[in-house]
């Protein structure tokens, strides 16, 4: 089973979108989280969910293209995606 981890962190982003998670899977760095902010975010609906900001590896996706409703579910997703493309030694 894939240890997932997730340390909170404050990214630079420039914007309110400025709450993140940096994820770790077995220990490695896998993608950079971020929370979309009520600020920016609460016209379209979005506001409180998380992002894959930056994605590595076989979380490489795309800034901001998959949304999450909430950490656990962010969670899964990475232990899924590992779990098809597993993390280089």
């Amino acid at each position: 089973m894939i240890n997932v981890t997730l340390q909170p962190v404050v990214i630079g982003t420039g914007s309110p979108d400025a709450v993140g998670r940096l994820a770790y899977a077995d220990g490695k760095l896998v993608a950079v989280l971020v929370r979309l902010s009520d600020e920016l975010h609460a016209a379209d609906g979005l506001a409180g969910q998380w992002c894959v900001e930056a994605g590595f590896g076989a979380c490489d996706v795309g800034v901001l293209s998959v949304q999450f409703p909430g950490l656990e579910a962010a969670r899964n997703w990475i232990a899924e995606r590992i779990s098809v493309k597993p993390l280089a030694a």
